[in-house]
């Protein structure tokens, strides 16, 4: 399972011109940035959620409210970075046998690599400390 989610990572981080601080959607003029501190925090929420669908709930929530979910991962398919993400977790979900249990543990390693992969991306869209 951790190749998989390794490949998933890969895919969502070679979308590099999501990842420039200059990229732009086309709802505001500069998109929120989603720090690579969000992404940590969320492999720790998976593992406190009780089941996926609480989970993905969540993320369904932080994607209608913006700060970055909502920016155009794909601007020609007009779709948002929540959608992509949650499209992932879905299959997650599918992978590990439909098991609340093994889901959760899953995503939260797929968000721990989500946030080594924003990292090794050199910090784009990152603000400077």
């Amino acid at each position: 399972m951790n190749e998989t989610l390794i490949k998933y990572v890969n895919e969502i981080g070679s979308n590099e011109k999501f990842w420039e601080s200059e990229y732009k959607n086309t709802k505001n003029a500069v998109k929120d940035i989603i720090g690579s501190n969000n992404l940590r925090q969320l492999a720790v929420l998976a593992l406190n959620a009780d089941c996926y669908e609480e989970f993905k709930l969540f993320m369904q929530y932080k994607t209608a409210k913006g700060n970055g979910w909502d920016s155009y991962f794909d601007k020609e398919k007009k779709e948002r970075f929540g959608d992509v993400i949650i499209s992932y977790l879905d299959k997650i979900y599918e992978a590990s046998n439909k098991n609340d249990d093994e889901a959760l543990n899953n995503i939260s390693r797929f968000f721990g690599y989500l946030f080594w992969r924003k990292r090794v991306i050199g910090g784009k869209g990152e603000k400077s400390k």
